[in-house]
């Protein structure tokens, strides 16, 4: 059952998109560990995590061609689960949360019921804020708000962030959960208000007003998806060949809107498959792909410096073909731990010969989490909040470039090494998410997989297919304002995790406490 429960919650996430079987999973979790013991709950919730993350981090794999990653990152986010399943089994057993309050206080107005509803939820957004952020700066996919971005629950992630979001979902979970309970139980008032509640939860947030207008005015935007062959590797050991698709696909929006038409034109992450302001023969394809639109051009490219390797997205004018110019530049500031950089190396080697296949380890840029873009149609330079690729799933990284200015958001991306797995479309949604979280438009732009217009609703506009050679026009607006999950920050995440620990520490003195006085009874009967 608990296996069955986490694939019940995989399939809310896309490429299947069933939101509200989140709802059922999660709330599988609590019924099924509530009141056991903790290496039962740990166990139950080790099995739940490989229920849920073995399909939704099968991309993995693909990405590897061999299981090991898969397996490793499977069972390590697994734990996170394994913890908050004993952590729910100590809980749980809380005299105050089975029915007892301990005193007269406020507590005892609140129905036991209640009290459990929130406390499991408060552990499980607990557990996904800290898995979400540590170590290493954590790893977001799998969080609940990533599989709301087809429910109604999704305005609310402009208020409250994607850790506001997860925390809903858990308690509207826990809501089913505890009417499902009730009904086993043949209580018909507490089925009805539990109803009642979770409806109200995922619905209510439709109430909510997002405003999408344009504040700064818009900005004509093109989105390039050049396309790599399958054998990506070898496309990307081909010297120019990615490069030379995108400039391809260039020529033809050029032809198909008119030279001199757009404000700027994007390209993904490592497009350029040879840095162009290193190498002369990549300087001259990107040179004539952005003569041909007359517009600045935004290439993703991998500079080598001192041994070590950086992920930028830079900035070409037409006509920058001097070995002098300066490219303005945004520079990748959260590398991916062991694909794009391998921490302890030498311990890891010996576990896996596999760390080598990273020769060269990414470190992270230092600079502005924004790029400076001039629109030449406009006469201006419009500001956009940047993360690459992994960094969409990250709300802290995004609120950065919006705090430091940026009026939407650019993610240029590279899913070629996953094919056809779900990681693209995974990708997709949290860019919708992210969206909303930050008011903002997002334009997604991919060498293979979804290449995307956002609104700030987060509506998809425009995408295009996966593997084929294609690209967008869009008019963006641009915004200033500030959502109020960008204005909290960090507070919603810093408040539930305190709020989580404070109720394990409870559930773990309360054990302590059982204990002792366990003990001191024994005592007692052998005198």
């Amino acid at each position: 059952m608990a296996l069955l429960a986490g694939l019940s919650t995989y399939t809310a996430f896309p490429p299947m998109n069933l939101w509200w079987s989140a709802l059922i999973g999660v709330g599988a979790f609590m019924l099924l560990i509530r009141g056991r013991g903790f290496w039962a709950g740990v166990g139950l919730g080790l099995l739940y995590g490989f229920g849920l993350f073995t399909p939704l981090l099968h991309f993995t794999m693909v990405g590897m061609g061999n299981p090991i990653g898969w397996i490793a990152l499977t069972v390590f986010e697994s734990l996170y689960l394994a913890g908050l399943g004993g952590a729910w089994a100590l809980v749980s057993r809380l005299p105050q949360l089975e029915g007892a309050s301990g005193g007269r206080n406020l507590l005892r107005r609140v129905p036991a019921g209640a009290r459990s509803v929130l406390a499991f939820a408060l552990l499980w957004s607990g557990a996904e804020e800290l898995r979400s952020v540590w170590p290493l700066g954590g790893f977001p996919f799998g969080r609940l708000a990533f599989a709301m971005a087809d429910a109604p629950i999704l305005p609310a992630a402009a208020y409250v962030g994607s850790a506001g979001v997860g925390l809903l979902v858990a308690l509207a979970a826990a809501c089913a959960a505890h009417a499902a309970r009730s009904i086993h139980e043949r209580r018909a008032v507490p089925v009805v208000v539990s109803v009642v509640l979770a409806a109200a939860l995922l619905v209510a947030p439709r109430l909510l007003p997002l405003d999408a207008r344009a504040q700064n005015g818009t900005v004509r935007v093109g989105a390039v998806q050049g396309n790599v062959a399958t054998d990506f590797e070898d496309a990307f050991n081909r010297a120019l060949e990615v490069t030379g698709n995108h400039a391809e696909a260039t020529k033809k929006l050029a032809g198909d809107v008119g030279s001199g038409n757009l404000d700027m034109v994007i390209w993904p992450e490592n497009s350029a498959d040879l840095d162009p302001r290193d190498y002369p023969a990549s300087a001259a394809i990107v040179d004539e792909a952005a003569q041909a639109v007359q517009a600045p051009v935004l290439v993703g490219a991998v500079p080598f410096v001192d041994d070590i390797r950086y992920n930028d997205v830079l900035v070409w004018n037409p006509g920058d073909v001097s070995g002098e110019t300066t490219h303005a530049y945004y520079r990748k500031h959260l590398p991916v731990p062991f694909a794009e950089y391998i921490p302890a190396r030498s311990l890891v080697r010996r576990l896996t010969t596999q760390v080598d296949r990273v020769g060269v380890d990414m470190l992270p840029g230092t600079g502005p989490s924004t790029l400076t873009v001039p629109a030449v149609t406009q006469g201006r330079e419009v500001t956009f909040a940047m993360g690459i690729c992994f960094e969409v799933a990250y709300d802290d990284a995004l609120r950065t470039g919006v705090k430091q200015g940026g009026q939407a958001i650019v993610i240029p991306t590279n899913n070629a090494s996953f094919l056809d797995s779900g990681e693209a479309a995974q990708q997709l949604a949290q860019g919708r998410v992210q969206a909303v979280v930050h008011g903002r438009s997002v334009i997604q732009a991919s060498t293979v997989g979804y290449t995307a217009i956002i609104n700030p609703h987060g509506e998809v506009e425009q995408v295009t297919r996966p593997y084929t050679q294609a690209s967008l026009v869009a008019d963006v607006p641009l915004r200033s304002s500030q959502t109020v999950a960008d204005r909290l920050g960090f507070a919603p995440g810093i408040v539930i995790l305190v709020g989580a620990g404070l109720l394990l520490s409870a559930g773990i003195l309360e054990q302590v406490r059982l204990r002792r006085k366990t003990t001191a009874r024994v005592h007692r009967r052998r005198r």
